[in-house]
């Protein structure tokens, strides 16, 4: 029944004839069909299981499409089991207000009429997107999308900017209180277009958004308004980016699996490397900053495949106040190269970038530091840039824990600069206005 399915992200439906009992999703999809059929399955499971007469699947291109396929065809099909089991587990929606300036937040508001199908509850002034079936990978996909499409989650107007917007996760203006008496039609609508291409990639509408971008991006371009162009650009590349065999995170069991695994990952990155060397402690690279302001550097330190969070180590950027990702990875660089001794040394250094940020740090380390290898994960495209080859290793082209392994430090280091940056932002903010008060 499943012997031929793909291992790969998708969802997957039983039916009875041609009514579907279940959908669910899976990172891939063999595997988790593969537990419908072992023997110490749940009763329930075993019923449904009963019950099918087929069983089909569609593959996605992640993890996140997988989610919102499925809540898709949850809603659409309201299949028995999905109910069924669940037990007393609530369903996870997204919520949007229909206020001047939208709110979104999750919520239960799953209830069950007399036969037990979902019906949602009417509330005046929300709208709701789901069923989702896990309120983790929710939060994932709603920060992720946050970045793109800045929204607000202050609950009253304020006088001041909000700290989201100075992390750019807010566009300010919809929250603060002079703005809101006196409004921008221009600002409104661009908010107002924000909430519009997240309910469109939540419910399944990526492939015509992207398209209406892609119009408008050209439009813009025409009119000579390359600002908006680029603005449209860059939000289409970061949406290709967060679908493109992107896992949606399960941190405990990957730091256990990466551990368990190492001696397999380790010989596939010392045969990407063309060393026969070990490779033992691994340190991820990342900066962080908004036009050069309260610029941030991060080393993460994983050692045999586990992060070792009491070696990492946070940067504060002294010597460049510009926008220069290359000259600030420089500089930490530098700083770190200083601890040798006391640090320890590395086997492989992993930076967050392409090759312009491999070749600055490789001119750090060059001569007197030949023993550390170097390469430089690209986030946009997935490749792997690695010290003494010409062309980039493919992401995907990697086994499965190889390839998570790298996007696993790249990351965390990303995580831990970007904490330490929002810290630098919100100190800046409050002196700021201590100052002025």
């Amino acid at each position: 029944m499943f012997t031929n399915s793909p291992n790969t992200p998708g969802v997957y439906i039983f039916r009875t004839g041609k009514t579907p009992v279940y959908v669910g999703k899976a990172a891939d999809i063999h595997k988790r069909l593969a537990s419908y059929f072992r023997k110490n399955i749940s009763t329930k499971t075993r019923q449904m299981v009963s019950e099918a007469t087929s069983l089909e699947w569609i593959e996605t291109q992640s993890e996140i499409e997988a989610l919102i396929k499925e809540a898709e065809l949850i809603k659409t099909y309201l299949p028995k089991f999905n109910i069924l089991m669940r037990d007393d587990k609530n369903y996870f929606y997204v919520a949007i207000t229909r206020d001047e300036f939208p709110r979104i937040f999750l919520t239960h508001q799953l209830q069950k009429d007399r036969i037990g199908r979902i019906r949602m509850r009417k509330d005046i002034g929300v709208d709701y997107i789901g069923p989702f079936t896990s309120g983790p990978a929710l939060k994932e996909v709603l920060a992720l999308l946050r970045r793109i499409f800045p929204y607000c989650t202050c609950t009253q107007l304020h006088k001041r900017p909000c700290l989201n917007s100075q992390i750019g996760k807010c566009l300010s203006f919809c929250c603060h209180k002079s703005n809101v008496q006196n409004p921008n039609i221009k600002l409104q609508k661009e908010y107002g277009a924000n909430i519009k291409n997240i309910i469109a990639i939540l419910t399944g509408r990526k492939k015509k958004l992207l398209s209406e971008l892609t119009r408008a991006m050209r439009e813009a371009a025409k009119k000579q308004n390359f600002e908006q162009a680029a603005k449209l650009r860059n939000q289409m590349e970061s949406i290709e980016n967060i679908f493109s065999h992107r896992p949606l995170t399960h941190k405990r069991s990957i730091h256990k699996k990466h551990a368990q695994d190492w001696p397999k990952i380790e010989r596939i990155i010392k045969s990407l490397l063309n060393i026969s060397s070990p490779i033992s402690r691994v340190e991820g690279y990342d900066i962080s900053n908004i036009s050069g302001t309260e610029a941030t550097g991060s080393m993460v330190v994983f050692i045999n495949g586990k992060p070792e969070k009491a070696e990492y180590r946070k940067f504060k950027i002294k010597t460049i106040d510009q926008p220069n990702d290359v000259a600030m990875h420089q500089e930490v660089m530098r700083r770190r190269l200083g601890h040798l001794h006391d640090w320890g040394t590395p086997d492989l250094l992993l930076i967050d970038g392409g090759k312009p940020q491999l070749n600055a740090i490789r001119n750090v380390l060059r001569p007197g530091h030949e023993t550390i290898r170097l390469a430089a994960l690209a986030k946009r495209e997935e490749e792997l840039f690695i010290e003494g080859r010409e062309m980039p290793q493919r992401l995907d082209s990697l086994p499965p824990d190889v390839k998570l392994f790298f996007q696993h430090v790249r990351d965390e280091s990303h995580r831990f600069a970007k904490k330490y940056h929002h810290k630098l932002r919100e100190i800046a903010y409050r002196e700021k206005y201590q100052n002025k008060n």
